[in-house]
C-alpha cells in the first residue's frame, strides 16, 4: 500500500472545503502541481459516498491513465471501497460500448489498437438515443479533466447526475482537450469556481527549478508566489553531462541504488515507452530492479506487473507521470534524439511535470554533444543557482 493519502484532519481549510462542496451542482475545481487535487478527489468521493448514502455502483472515479489508476487505487481500498469504483474514461466507455452496442470493437486500421475516438464517438451517438443509458451515475469525480475531450465531457454530461472536475489548464498535455471554457459550458456550470491554491509537495527549490519550463510569465509568478517556503537545507539538483550513453547509465544505476539505500521512493522518467524498456534493461544489466509502469498497449509479452505498494523503482513516461507523486526523480535521456518526436509545445509541460512528481530531489543526465535544445533552460537555471551541471565526468 502506498503512503501518500493524507487524513481529513490534515486537509487545509481550502481543501476541506472543496471536499464538502454541495452536491448539488456540479463543480469546476482548479490548481496547480502539489496542490492536492488527487488528495482532495479521493476524500470528496469518501464524503459523498458516506453523506448522500449512495450505492457505490453510483459513483466513478476517472483518472488520466491506467497507470494513475494502478496508483490511487490501493488509497480507495484503504478507506474501504472497492478499487473498480476508480477507471480511465476510455476504459469505461469500453464497457459501455460492449454492454450497449456492440461486442465488435473499432480498430485502427494502420495497427489494429482499439480506436477510442470512435469508441467516444459511439457511446455519446448511444446516448443522445436512449434516454434509459442516462444519468445512471449519481456522481463521477474526473482527475486532471484539462487533458479530457469536449466530447468525454459531453459523455459525462448525459451519464452522470453530478461531476466534479479537478484540473491545471495551464499544463494540458493534449491540443485535443477540453479549454476550461469548454468545460464550463458543457456541463453548465455556473461561473464560480473553486481554487485549490499552493504546491505543497515540492520543497521552494524544487518549485524554482522547475518554474524554468514555465512559458507564461505571469503564471509562473503566480506559481512561485505560492510554494511554501522550506527553512530546511535542500540538496543539490544535479545535471550530469555523460561523455557517453553507456557512462550516463551506468551513473543513473549507481545513483538509483544510493537513493533507494536512503529509503527513497523513487521514479525514472523518460519522454517514450521504448526508452522505459530500454532504461529498465540497463538498469536490470547493472543489478537494479525496476518495474515498468506503462499502459497496457505498451507492455510486451514478458511484462512483469508493477505495485506502488512495494519499494521498487518506477519507470515511466512523463505523459504517464501525471499525478504521481516520488520522494526521488530521475531524468535521464535528456537527448534530443529521445525528444525528437515530442511536439515542441509538449517539450515544456512534460518536464515541468517531470520536476513536480518529486518530493524531495530531482537528478538529470544527458549525453555530451547530444543534449535536447532545453539545455540552455538548464543552463539559465544554472546561473541562478537552481541546478549543478556536471560535465566533467
Amino acid at each position: 500500500m502506498t503512503d501518500w493519502l493524507v487524513s481529513h484532519f490534515d486537509l487545509t481549510p481550502e481543501q476541506i472545503k472543496v471536499k464538502k462542496i454541495p452536491p448539488r451542482q456540479s463543480t469546476l475545481v482548479l490548481g496547480p502541481p502539489g496542490s492536492g487535487k488527487t488528495q482532495v478527489l479521493i476524500q470528496r468521493a469518501d464524503y459523498l459516498v458516506q453523506s448522500q448514502k449512495i450505492s457505490l455502483q453510483k459513483i466513478r472515479l476517472f483518472v488520466a491513465t491506467d497507470v494513475m489508476e494502478k496508483f490511487i487505487g490501493p488509497e480507495v481500498k484503504s478507506l474501504g471501497y472497492p478499487e473498480e469504483i476508480v477507471t480511465t474514461f476510455d476504459r469505461w466507455c469500453h464497457s459501455l460500448y460492449v454492454e450497449n452496442i456492440s461486442q465488435d470493437l473499432p480498430r485502427v486500421y494502420i495497427d489494429g489498437r482499439i480506436d477510442f475516438k470512435k469508441i467516444h464517438s459511439a457511446v455519446l451517438n448511444a446516448l443522445q438515443k436512449n434516454r434509459d443509458l442516462r444519468k445512471n451515475l449519481e456522481f463521477v469525480l474526473v482527475d486532471d479533466g484539462q487533458d479530457m475531450t469536449p466530447e468525454a465531457f459531453k459523455v459525462l454530461y448525459m451519464v452522470a447526475q453530478h461531476i466534479t472536475v479537478f484540473a491545471d489548464p495551464h499544463h494540458k498535455l493534449s491540443k485535443e482537450s477540453a479549454s476550461e471554457s469548454q468545460i464550463i459550458d458543457t456541463l453548465k456550470l455556473n461561473k464560480v469556481k473553486f481554487f485549490l491554491q499552493g504546491d505543497f509537495r515540492s520543497s521552494r527549490p524544487m518549485a524554482e527549478l522547475a518554474s524554468f519550463f514555465i512559458e507564461d510569465e505571469n503564471f509562473r509568478n503566480a506559481y512561485l508566489s505560492e510554494v511554501r517556503f522550506d527553512d530546511s537545507t535542500s540538496e543539490d539538483f544535479p545535471c550530469c553531462i555523460a561523455p557517453s550513453e553507456e557512462k550516463e547509465l551506468r551513473l543513473l544505476s549507481l545513483v538509483v541504488r544510493q537513493r533507494l539505500v536512503m529509503k527513497d521512493k523513487v521514479g525514472i522518467l523518460v519522454p517514450t515507452n521504448r526508452l522505459v524498456h530500454r532504461v529498465a534493461k540497463a538498469l536490470e544489466d547493472r543489478g537494479i530492479e525496476a518495474e515498468k509502469a506503462i499502459p497496457l498497449s505498451a507492455q510486451n509479452v514478458i511484462h512483469k506487473p508493477y505495485d506502488f505498494g512495494n519499494d521498487l523503482p518506477k519507470i515511466t513516461t512523463y505523459s504517464m507521470a501525471r499525478g504521481l507523486t516520488f520522494d526521488s526523480v530521475f531524468m535521464p535521456q535528456l537527448t534530443e534524439n529521445a525528444f525528437s518526436k515530442i511536439p515542441l509545445f509538449l517539450r515544456h509541460r512534460h518536464l515541468f511535470v517531470g520536476i513536480t512528481r518529486a518530493s524531495k530531489w530531482v537528478y538529470m543526465s544527458t549525453v555530451k554533444g547530444e543534449e535536447f535544445g532545453e539545455i540552455t533552460k538548464l543552463k539559465s537555471a544554472e546561473i541562478e543557482g537552481k541546478i549543478r551541471i556536471l560535465d566533467k565526468i
